[in-house]
Formats: C-alpha cells, sequence, structure tokens
C-alpha cells in the first residue's frame, strides 16, 4: 500500500484540517460580501490543491543523490615526487585526450628535444645532420616517429617501445 500511495507524497492530516478550515472562511467572507458558493465545492477545491501539491513535492528529483562524474583516460596521472615527469604525464593525457592534435602539443616536441639532445652528448649525432646513423641506433619506428608528423597519441606500449629506444642511445 505504501508503494500505491508513493506519488502522493507524505499526505498528513493537519494538513487537511487547515485546507478544509481555510476554505470554510473563504466561504464565509464569501457569503458576507454577497457571493453564493456551495461550501462542498471550494471544501474539493482545497483538497485537491492540497493533494496536487503533495504530488509535485512528492515527485521533485532532488530526492534521490546524483550519480558519481565518471572520466577515463588510458594515461592516469599519478603521484611521482619528481615533478617534470608530473608534467610529461599531464601532456601526453592532454594530447591523448584531442585526437589528431599530438603533433601540435608540447609532449611531441619534447621527446624529440630529448632524443636529440642524447644523441648529440652521447654518440655526437645530430637527426637532422646524420639520419641514417640515427636511423640505425633508434630503429625505424621510433626515428619515423620522432622525424614525421604523428597526428594521433601513440598507445602506451608504442609510446613504452620508442621511450625504450630512446634510452638505449
Amino acid at each position: 500500500m505504501k508503494e500505491f500511495l508513493a506519488p502522493f507524497g507524505r499526505l498528513r492530516l493537519w494538513p487537511a484540517v487547515g485546507a478544509v478550515a481555510l476554505a470554510v472562511v473563504f466561504w464565509g467572507a464569501a457569503r458576507v460580501s454577497g457571493v453564493d458558493f456551495a461550501i462542498w465545492q471550494l471544501v474539493l477545491l482545497s483538497l485537491a490543491a492540497l493533494l496536487a501539491n503533495s504530488v509535485v513535492n512528492g515527485m521533485r528529483a532532488d530526492n534521490q543523490p546524483a550519480p558519481p562524474l565518471a572520466t577515463t583516460s588510458v594515461n592516469e596521472p599519478s603521484w611521482r615526487p619528481f615533478t617534470e615527469v608530473n608534467r610529461w604525464e599531464d601532456r601526453l593525457i592532454f594530447a591523448e585526450a584531442k585526437p589528431g592534435r599530438f603533433e601540435g602539443t608540447n609532449a611531441k616536441q619534447q621527446l624529440v628535444e630529448v632524443a636529440s639532445e642524447r644523441l648529440r652528448l652521447r654518440r655526437g649525432l645530430s637527426l637532422t645532420e646524420r639520419p641514417d646513423e640515427c636511423r640505425e641506433l633508434l630503429g625505424e619506428r621510433t626515428f619515423l616517429f620522432l622525424t614525421r608528423p604523428a597526428p594521433d597519441c601513440p598507445t602506451p606500449r608504442q609510446l613504452g617501445e620508442h621511450l625504450q629506444a630512446i634510452e638505449e642511445i
């Protein structure tokens, strides 16, 4: 029975008594001013208004809490004590969230700078001056990733392969 009456909200005795009393007072004021109403019509009208108010209050959406907001990403940020690592993670997450815009992000530019710096310091090579020797050291896929436009962010596995090739220089 409780589920059956659930759409009507909480009907209580005292608001109904108050609605009937208000209808009687309105009927008395109308009689004094010379207007003739049937009292039963005013009582039914006031009870109908009370019931409508109860139904509307029972159907409010604010009775239920909102569902939790869920967001997902492949490259989840993690806390690390090195701020540079956190910045790189943020840039990679941004690049992943914007498909087709990886080339214009700082993430790819900084990977190219790191690879170029490692090649210069450890081997005395340059990506632009001696590309054939750099291709041998880095591997074909990593060399093409660093020198050609890459519209989309690589998968975490591909990115790990490229980083491993850069670290092995």
